[in-house]
């Protein structure tokens, strides 16, 4: 057990002294002013950043134990839809900055559940004498949400490329932003602005706005502003760019072997109008990047020369964070413990610890001794602990943290509101796009049951489709079938002029592309794509295609409208596909 210092204590009564102090200057300040509020550093307040103080983040840290400070740059995951007495006794041996939920994790069951979560996390840090964490998530929408249920999901980032709207991105984040706030929920690691250009992408894919680097930066800049406004701190991922590699960094070590002209011109360039537009976290990837780092040995995530790019060249003052340290591309090169201390040694502020094969949530443990001990052998000068301490206390009273980190569970009833839905539905419907008609299939006018072709992992969300068209005659085939029931489906689709199917991401399922193949040289073939647009490379024989970036209801209701001829497609392809025709 760590031994706790007597100064300990003493961090709970200042903080709330000097938040009754901030309180009483910011009504000051209000009617000075005019209404208007501070406007930081650009009003000439040096003593600003942001909406923060920075005099009183300095009072603030020098309360403050080592322990204190080395828990503040941890942001870990736990297990469990609650933080009960024993979470609450581990969280005063461990002081962490914040921690990140996952549904993997049986973190998140409902919203109400989640609310609940977060009132207790933040409580048990009061009454540990604690400051409030970051209470944090990765809530994408479309391929990544960790929220599917009771709360407002969108198609996701590609979706939103097709849609091209800037209106959309914004308002989606606002809302995306607003609900989370209200279940507690204060750090959201999004948006992705990797740049997605190479069809082999096994991590990014549709999580990634485009292959076009200025679309990708319009839109993801678009959503800061409203993130800033609900709250929820915001985060350019994965720096320098995920988006031209064929490695998944949850395995292995991606090589992005270009130069910096072309890394300027296309990976880093949403990366700066992130930082231009004022982001307040990056998330650095395990990503090699030697023309960057220097090395083809140390990834960005533990680069000195990345980070110090990042921060001198690019201009960006906010949180740096990792992603996570039990991914496989840190731990099948280098220990916890070992990476950790690279990773903050580099310059980044906050060290993610999330579940992944073969960790523990007690594995923390091991990253907090890690980086104390840096501390206390001099490997990690204590004066660059602050200078993150810093960071993070500044972010934390700019976004509100400090003055109120609970959920508004009153507030709750206002989760998936119908006019939220409908947004959902609006950007569904303006991303469907008909990437090809050869036959001009499109709007169907069926005589008779038209057979779908459809994963039978999938099966849940057949329904807003069928709904839209019951026509459709479902044929289910798992992912990765057997030979028989391949044999199966090839019978009973014998007669069968023209067949739909729903593809989903063919790059992992060569089965399924073999039979898509086949019958695209037998018949009339209309191919889906659920997720990746690059589906369409695979079976060049499909008559017609089209996408809808997603699989979720909004996104299968709006592929229906189209297939009937309710509404037109009105999505544009938002990645380039080599060699479509």
């Amino acid at each position: 057990m760590i031994r706790k210092s007597r100064r300990r204590s003493r961090i709970w009564p200042v903080w709330l002294l000097l938040l009754l102090v901030l309180a009483a200057a910011s009504l000051i300040a209000y009617f000075l002013l005019g209404g208007k509020g501070d406007r930081g550093l650009e009003n000439g307040d040096k003593g600003r950043q942001n909406g923060a103080d920075l005099e009183a983040v300095d009072r603030i840290l020098q309360e403050m134990t080592l322990e204190e400070k080395i828990g503040q740059v941890i942001i870990a995951y736990f297990q469990g839809p609650t933080f009960g007495p024993a979470a609450a006794e581990k969280l005063r041996e461990l002081p962490l900055g914040g921690v990140i939920l996952f549904s993997s994790a049986g973190n998140i069951e409902s919203p109400r559940q989640v609310a609940e979560l977060t009132a207790q996390i933040q409580e048990a840090a009061r009454s540990s004498g604690v400051l409030p964490l970051f209470i944090a998530v990765d809530q994408e929408g479309g391929a990544v949400a960790r929220f599917t249920e009771g709360v407002t999901v969108f198609p996701g980032n590609m979706a939103l490329g097709a849609a091209g709207s800037e209106e959309l991105a914004r308002r989606s984040a606002a809302i995306t932003a607003r609900e989370l706030r209200l279940m507690g929920i204060n750090f959201n690691f999004a948006p992705v602005v990797d740049v997605n250009n190479n069809p082999d992408n096994p991590v990014i894919g549709v999580r990634s706005f485009g292959s076009n680097p200025r679309e990708v930066a319009r839109l993801g800049r678009a959503m800061l502003e409203p993130c800033r406004r609900e709250k929820v701190v915001a985060t350019a991922k994965h720096f320098p760019g995920h988006g031209d590699t064929d490695v998944d960094s949850h395995y292995g070590l991606p090589l992005i072997p270009f130069d910096l002209s072309r890394l300027r011109e296309l990976e880093l360039l949403p990366f700066q109008a992130m930082i231009d537009g004022g982001v307040p976290a990056v998330m650095v990837g395990h990503l090699l990047v030697p023309q960057l780092t220097g090395s083809y040995e140390l990834p960005a995530s533990l680069s000195p020369q990345a980070i110090r790019y990042l921060r001198e060249e690019m201009g960006f003052d906010g949180l740096v964070v990792s992603d996570s340290m039990s991914m496989g591309a840190i731990t099948g090169r280098w220990g916890l413990e070992e990476a950790a201390v690279k990773a903050f040694q580099a310059g980044v502020d906050l060290i993610l610890f999330g579940p992944w094969i073969g960790v523990e949530p007690g594995d923390c443990q091991r990253i907090f001794k890690a980086l104390k001990g840096a501390v206390e052998e001099g490997t990690i000068a204590p004066e660059r602990l602050d200078q993150s301490v810093r960071r993070i206390l500044a972010v934390k009273m700019e976004y509100g943290l400090l003055e109120n980190p609970l959920p508004r569970r009153e507030r709750l009833s206002e989760l998936a509101s119908p006019e939220n839905l409908e947004l959902a539905r609006r950007i569904a419907r303006e991303s469907v796009t008909l990437v090809r008609d050869n036959a001009s299939l499109i709007p169907l006018s069926p005589r008779e049951a038209l057979p779908l072709i459809w994963p039978a992992e999938l099966e849940s969300s057949l329904s807003p489709l069928t709904g839209e068209c019951p026509f459709l005659q479902p044929h289910l085939l798992p992912l990765r079938p057997s030979e028989a029931e391949r044999a199966a489906l090839l019978e009973a689709l014998s007669d069968a002029p023209l067949v739909l199917a729903g593809t989903y991401n063919l790059r992992q399922y060569p089965a399924w592309t073999d039979l898509l193949n086949a019958l695209a040289e037998e018949k009339e073939l209309v191919l889906l794509a659920l997720s990746s647009p690059y589906d369409i490379l695979a079976v060049p024989g499909a008559d017609t295609c089209l996408c809808t970036y997603s699989s979720i209801d909004p996104s299968l209701q709006a592929l229906g409208e189209v297939l009937s001829g309710a509404v037109a497609p009105r999505g544009r392809l938002p990645v380039e596909l080599p060699g479509l025709e």
